[in-house]
């Protein structure tokens, strides 16, 4: 039956962000989020600490990852908001703003080149601005 839904024409399936997640993300990240360090980043405790600043919440959405893959702006931001709760919880700052498809969409625009070594700034403190 589901196989059947679709096929229709018109009948749109919704994933949730564990879904999407696991079709777009886990692949690299693995559904644990371990990744495959040194190419792809391990989604540890400190995940939230990304998203204190500006550079770092636009990172979260510019990886090419992210940024490349086939779902709208809306659903990019569920995946990164639920990611931070599935694997980062205790970082999260109490201000913390949920990601939204316009935000998600500003940033989407610029992929990051080499991901790793802009991330790895943003640890050291030398980020420039976006």
């Amino acid at each position: 039956m589901l196989m059947l839904l679709c096929l229709l024409p018109g009948v749109a399936l919704q994933a949730d962000p564990r879904r999407h997640y696991m079709i777009h993300c886990m692949g690299c990240h693995l559904a644990d989020g371990s990744g495959q360090p040194p190419d792809v980043p391990v989604f540890d405790r400190n995940l939230g600490l990304m998203v204190q600043s500006a550079a770092g919440r636009a990172y979260m959405v510019r990886v090419p990852g992210a940024a490349q893959a086939p779902i709208d702006d809306d659903a990019l931001a569920s995946v990164i908001n639920w990611m931070l709760i599935e694997y980062s919880p205790t970082t999260i700052p109490e201000n913390f703003v949920p990601y939204d498809a316009e935000e998600v969409a500003r940033y989407r625009r610029q992929i990051l080149a080499n991901p790793i070594e802009f991330k790895a700034s943003l640890i050291t403190g030398t980020d420039g601005t976006l």
